[in-house]
């Protein structure tokens, strides 16, 4: 056995290792602008509640959530922002209310060129569900986003499936999923009508996939993929 090979082939596979990530590295730092240019990335915002924070894999969740494995399949000349607070309601009459957090005013002054919203699952809570509230909430969010400078696309997600577990009426946290799963969605699609918003189905995609999911409402890694593939397939056009 030639140990002396042996360390230069690992040596060099190393070296080829650090050259990769070098290239990348400039390649991220050139398209956001850092040499003097312009930021040429499109910028994608994701807003939402803990189904876009990445709950189910708070671990991993820059690597696991969908934003995050959107913006790995998207590569460097993306900048895909996640802006999801967990428990967020759209309704301003929720026990927190998207429109009044941070994580809302960071994403208005995100410039973004697309805008993904996901907000429903906790305005179906037991102490929450207000369909009128839940509606006007909504349609103000999305209105908000188009009324953007950068005049984004918005596209409006349908709360994935949801449902209890351990022989439970409710899904976790007081989460009413005949709700989600029924007039949730006829008001989500409603306000996408309504306001031009883009309307991404994601209950009929999840619907009995219950392997993906941790508590029948938040996702592992795998369905975190799922969305992720979903959300790629349907923003694509607009990305070009």
């Amino acid at each position: 056995m030639d140990i002396k090979k042996i360390v230069r082939g690992l040596f060099e596979r190393k070296m080829v290792v650090l050259l990769v990530a070098i290239v990348l590295l400039f390649a991220v730092l050139f398209n956001a602008g850092m040499f003097g240019g312009e930021d040429t990335r499109v910028r994608i915002t994701c807003a939402g509640d803990s189904l876009t924070y990445g709950s189910g894999v708070l671990k991993t969740r820059e690597i696991d959530s969908y934003p995050s494995q959107l913006q790995t399949r998207l590569g460097t000349s993306y900048l895909v922002s996640n802006f999801g607070l967990r428990n967020a309601t759209a309704s301003a009459a929720g026990d927190l209310p998207y429109v009044e957090s941070e994580q809302y005013a960071e994403s208005l002054k995100s410039k973004p060129d697309v805008v993904v919203l996901m907000l429903g699952t906790n305005d179906t809570k037991t102490q929450n569900w207000n369909p009128q509230a839940y509606k006007s909430g909504l349609t103000d969010l999305v209105k908000s986003y188009q009324a953007l400078d950068t005049q984004p696309k918005v596209y409006l997600m349908r709360s994935p499936y949801c449902f209890a577990i351990d022989g439970k009426s409710e899904a976790e946290y007081n989460v009413q999923a005949h709700l989600v799963n029924g007039e949730l969605g006829e008001i989500i699609e409603e306000v996408a009508n309504e306001t031009g918003a883009t309307l991404i189905d994601l209950h009929s995609q999840t619907l009995g996939k219950e392997d993906l999911y941790t508590d029948g409402i938040h996702f592992k890694a795998e369905g975190y993929t799922l969305i992720s593939d979903i959300v790629y397939d349907s923003i694509k056009d607009a990305m070009k």
